[in-house]
């Protein structure tokens, strides 16, 4: 644990406050998923059944890969579950901070036990942002786009 401190005081102020924010929005992305229902929290998620532009700028990119990297690194330590709902979730309000158009997707598929399985990500241009890993297997449910 004194190790992760020192890395954390070594790091650059913008860094720590980005890993900050990201704690404190995996907790209440979390609690909002465990609380309330569907239609309450697809007000967040964005506006249903659109889609974010498929290109974005250089500087999008760089700082869509700056959050989702992050965003995967913190969620590792988090206390409570940081899965790829909660992952999407957080990246697509640091995104919208940022000015920047995103898509978060959901999607559903059988396991090997031939059970239901769910899984979200967040795309900005053509980059996956967040919960990339296994994503083709499933077929997409739902989309939500930044609000305009």
């Amino acid at each position: 644990m004194f190790k992760r401190l020192r890395q954390f005081n070594g790091l650059a102020w913008c860094e720590q406050s980005l890993i900050i924010r990201i704690v404190i929005l995996t907790a209440a992305a979390r609690t909002a998923i465990l609380l309330l229902p569907f239609c309450k929290l697809s007000l967040l998620l964005g506006k249903e059944k659109s889609e974010s532009p498929a290109m974005a700028t250089q500087q999008e990119y760089t700082a869509a890969w700056q959050v989702g990297s992050m965003i995967e690194r913190v969620s590792r330590y988090t206390p409570w579950q940081s899965k790829c709902l909660v992952q999407a979730l957080v990246g697509k309000l640091l995104l919208q901070r940022l000015g920047i158009d995103a898509t978060l997707y959901m999607g559903v598929a059988k396991d090997a036990d031939n059970k239901m399985i769910a899984h979200a990500w967040l795309r900005c241009g053509e980059m996956i942002v967040t919960g990339s890993a296994g994503r083709e297997q499933f077929t997409v449910v739902g989309c939500f786009a930044s609000r305009k």
